[in-house]
């Protein structure tokens, strides 16, 4: 046995594995494998339903390339990925918001028009 096998262990009983020295890059590499994993399912199912599609000539593969969405669709769309991010990416900036930059994102979430009164 060299000098390298005794010094890796990867004990695992009981408790998630560890790879990187800072388990915060533990973390994210972990969420990083569950989003390419997920990328990847969804991947497979938009690619089953367009070939499922074309074979039941619901489509054709023309059609499927050619179509666009219209303005509005479009613009919708644009919104849903600006919410999906800003959701997604609520957690890191939630350290250096300010308390009253926290309290508009609470009252709008909630449709309220309550302010905070400083003390």
């Amino acid at each position: 046995m060299s000098n390298t096998d005794k010094v890796f262990t990867l004990d695992t009983r009981g408790k998630r594995p560890s790879f990187f020295n800072a388990p915060e890059t533990d973390a994210v590499m972990t969420a990083l494998l569950e989003t390419m994993s997920q990328l990847w399912a969804t991947r497979n199912q938009v690619r089953t339903l367009e070939q499922l599609l074309i074979e039941k000539s619901v489509i054709t593969r023309e059609e499927l390339e050619r179509f666009d969405f219209n303005t509005s669709e479009k613009t919708k769309d644009n919104q849903a990925m600006l919410d999906f991010f800003s959701d997604a990416f609520r957690a890191m900036g939630a350290s250096v918001q300010s308390i009253d930059s926290r309290q508009k994102d609470v009252d709008e979430a909630q449709g309220s028009n309550t302010k905070r009164v400083k003390t």
